[in-house]
């Protein structure tokens, strides 16, 4: 038996002789690993759990990854409707087999936009949501082609949070995008899964409210995420094996129909439906949980050498009373195992502690993010912690306990008996590095935190203070939900036709213009070619779509050749033409002129390029574009985003076109925001991460306060008789003073260099996060370095003082005589 009754009685009393410094270990501990505890509880909902509470062994996603596609069809993560029928009508490894596709409608009566998933019948079956809160879920008739039932199940947030939890809901005629829709149940919200804010129509309806998508007859194109039930008997592996010969054949009626020019070779992944295991994100999903677990990872850490220096500093107070002990017979190992067990005693306890934090924690970063506000769906559930969190709570527990016993038992091993007996100290003791070592590893890790403090303090400045080379403040973006499909083709020119001639009129606009990339947002790149390049040769370039006036719109200016005009849409001019950016000049041409050459796009249309514009930071905060591509906009183009550059007040021109738009087509809900207020929005957004990332940053910076004063205290106390030497010797007390403060500068630089030594991976890693994201980083910005290392250095030196302070009022006589 590892650990008897006497030890464990050992332990509590030990606890009980000194209960101010066991309260302060278990909640330096709990605070710690009740952080963990609790930030792991977030992120395992949102991307380690499957999709189902109901035997989730036997949920199965399927995710497609295909091959011989144009660029980007890697992020493809969709099946076409005939690839989900093939799979449902053959796979035997299944029981049922679900499809579903995300998009939105209106909510006419409440002017909103909600989130709608278009399913098969069998949905909340297959995602095991048996029983509704009110009235049925679809059946299988409301979902075969040509079915006219316009029916749809309500989210139960939508039905408390918007219809007032209306008992008699069910029946009720809501318009959706201007088409009835009878609610005829309401679905409860389950804590595993992820969609919960919204409401469900028959996928049959698709044309219908997509209205982006082609046909729903239509084959060629992926729309369909599919998921089933396994069959009894069946695994992962059988089913994937049956599904990859499925696909093959499929692959190859897709290649025979030929719905698109090029083949297609598909392999498939099979998973839980955990976010983590989707294939498209999941690299990104990894370096997540590394860049998140990573700092909280190291508030642990310093929860756990303070409360080393505290056991630290008790085993040295108890050195008497160790030394009897092995005076007695004791074994060291009998001293070790009684140690481990009271830093095991107070791990569980702040663990235990830990439980209520792991559900409390959840719910502050919620609410300190605004999630409670905005309707996330994280706001609708009650994050508990499950087996996963629980696991990862016991490891945290454990290594709590094996950091915080270790330089205890260190000190025990290295008692001098003889000077413990007579009650001095031993020299070894004395002169223990391990106090040196406990600082630096404090000061690193602190400086970590500060460094990702001071990045992630830094994010909403730098995205309103940017200078993106275009105008923000006086240009809107009107976003437009259009119906692109064939047979509404004239219609929709008709309403763009329409909505121009009367924004144009609104006083204090200027002008309008279209693009089909928006302003920090990534870019797609596509490959561009010279004249004499053929496929493959070419580089790669974003293209953005734009109208003749865009770069009067932006104000964007030309740095040679000249900007487009109307005549340049009618080809009286010649061939069709082009404007270049200054990256994208530099890439192809070097330092040669680019005006009157031709480039190939894609769909192999040759521009002549008849100017080059300056570049500008429109898909990365503060970073300046790639090569990109201007072409024109085709008049007649039923795609694109419109954008109105206007004088005086935002407001009141947001609410002015907006309510031009909303005349026009009442399925128009979403409000034009000026480019600058676009930005001061995701700007308050990052405060809110911000500001968590500054609270964990604080508590750190807390505890390294509190662990450096507890060390240094801890080694003064230590070098008493050598200070008292030293005066005898001559020494002043100012000299002490500075002794003190020396060592202590010297550990502090050691422990800012382990700290960049250590900050560098992370702020590569978080660099290569944000890659594709708008908020780019530099991999090594030596200001933010330089001001973590200032607020270190003065907390540190701060913590120090006063112990160098008690240094010297050392009475040298009665250190020596003690001693």
């Amino acid at each position: 038996m590892l650990f008897n009754r006497q030890d464990f009685l050992y332990a509590i009393r030990s606890a009980r002789r000194t209960p101010v410094l066991t309260c302060v270990v278990v909640l330096a501990l709990a605070v710690g690993i009740g952080l963990n505890a609790g930030v792991f509880t977030i992120l395992n909902f949102m991307l380690l759990e499957p999709p189902t509470d109901k035997n989730p062994s036997t949920f199965v996603q399927i995710y497609p990854r295909y091959e011989g596609w144009p660029t980007g069809a890697g992020q493809l993560s969709s099946f076409t409707t005939a690839d989900f029928k093939a799979i449902s009508s053959q796979a035997h490894a299944f029981e049922d087999v679900a499809a579903w596709a995300s998009t939105s409608a209106t909510l006419d009566d409440a002017r909103k936009r909600l989130y709608l998933i278009l399913s098969t019948c069998n949905y909340f079956a297959v995602f095991g949501v048996d029983r509704p809160i009110l009235g049925r879920y679809f059946v299988p008739e409301e979902c075969a082609p040509g079915s006219s039932a316009h029916v749809t199940v309500l989210s139960e947030y939508l039905w408390r949070n918007v219809f007032g939890s209306d008992a008699h809901i069910v029946g009720r005629t809501i318009h959706l995008s201007s088409q009835s829709v009878t609610v005829i149940g309401v679905r409860p919200t389950i804590a595993a899964n992820q969609f919960g804010s919204g409401l469900w129509m028959p996928f049959t309806l698709r044309d219908q409210f997509d209205r982006s998508a082609g046909t729903f007859a239509d084959m060629g194109s992926p729309w369909l995420t599919i998921a089933g039930r396994l069959r009894s008997g069946f695994s992962r592996g059988s089913a994937k094996a049956e599904l990859d010969a499925i696909m093959r054949r499929q692959d190859q009626l897709y290649l025979q129909r030929g719905a698109q020019p090029f083949d297609r070779m598909t392999r498939l992944v099979l998973t839980n439906g955990s976010f983590i295991q989707n294939p498209v994100f999941q690299p990104i999903v990894i370096a997540m949980l590394a860049l998140i677990l990573g700092p909280l990872s190291l508030v642990l850490l310093l929860a756990c050498v303070n409360v080393t220096m505290l056991f630290l500093s008790r085993s040295v107070v108890r050195r008497g009373e160790i030394a009897i002990r092995l005076a007695l017979g004791v074994g060291r190992a009998r001293l070790m195992r009684m140690l481990i067990l009271e830093s095991l005693l107070t791990s569980v306890a702040a663990g235990a502690l830990s439980v209520y934090l792991a559900y409390l924690v959840p719910r502050l970063i919620i609410r300190a993010m605004g999630a409670m506000e905005s309707g996330s769906p994280l706001a609708q559930v009650a994050l508990r912690p499950d087996w996963r969190v629980f696991i990862y709570l016991g490891v945290l527990v454990l290594i709590a306990t094996v950091v915080s016993s270790l330089a205890p038992m260190r000190a025990a091993f290295e008692l001098d008996l003889l000077t413990a007996l007579k009650g001095r100290e031993g020299s070894a003791t004395r002169r223990s590095p391990t106090t040196g070592i406990l600082v630096i590893a404090q000061l690193a890790m602190s400086f970590v935190l500060l460094t990702a403090a001071v990045i992630f303090a830094r994010l909403p400045g730098m995205v309103t203070s940017i200078d993106p080379g275009f105008a923000t403040r006086q240009v809107l973006s009107v976003p437009l939900d259009v119906d692109i499909s064939a047979d509404r083709r004239a219609a929709t020119l008709e309403f763009y036709r329409q909505l121009e001639s009367r924004v144009a009129l609104i006083p204090g606009v200027e002008s309008l213009a279209y693009a089909s990339l928006m302003p920090f947002r990534p870019a797609p790149p596509d490959e561009v070619r010279l004249a004499n390049q053929t496929r493959g040769q070419g580089r790669p370039a974003a293209i953005d779509s734009v109208s003749v006036a865009f770069f009067s719109t932006f104000g964007i200016s030309l740095v040679s050749g000249r900007p487009f005009q109307p005549y340049d849409l009618s080809g009286s001019g010649g061939e069709p033409v082009a404007i270049v950016s200054e990256a994208f000049a530099k890439s192809f041409w070097g330092n040669g002129n680019p005006v009157g050459n031709v480039v190939i796009t894609p769909d192999d249309r040759k521009l002549v390029v008849i100017g080059v514009a300056r570049d500008t930071r429109s898909e990365h905060f503060g970073m300046l574009d790639g090569p990109r591509l201007y072409s024109l906009r085709n008049p007649s183009a039923v795609a694109g985003h419109l954008f109105v550059r206007f004088s005086g007040d935002s407001s009141g021109m947001s609410a002015a076109v907006a309510q031009v738009v909303q005349s026009l087509d009442r399925n128009q809900v979403d409000m034009p925001q000026s480019i600058w207020d676009d930005l001061v929005t995701n700007a308050v957004e990052m405060r809110s991460l911000g500001a968590i990332v500054l609270f964990m940053a604080g508590i750190a910076v807390a505890l390294a306060i509190t662990g450096v004063y507890a060390v240094v205290s801890f080694a003064v106390s230590q070098r008493t008789r050598e200070f008292g030497i030293q005066m005898v010797l001559g020494a002043t007390r100012q000299g002490i003073f500075r002794s003190v403060l020396l060592r202590g500068t010297r550990q502090i630089a050691a422990g800012l260099l382990f700290g960049m030594a250590m900050a560098g991976p992370a702020a590569w890693g978080l660099a290569l996060l944000m890659k594709k994201t708008p908020l780019s980083l530099k991999t090594f910005d030596p200001s933010v370095y330089a001001i973590s290392a200032v607020i270190l250095c003065v907390v540190g030196l701060g913590a120090m003082c006063l112990p160098a302070l008690r240094a010297t009022e050392v009475d040298p006589i009665q250190a020596i005589r003690d001693q």
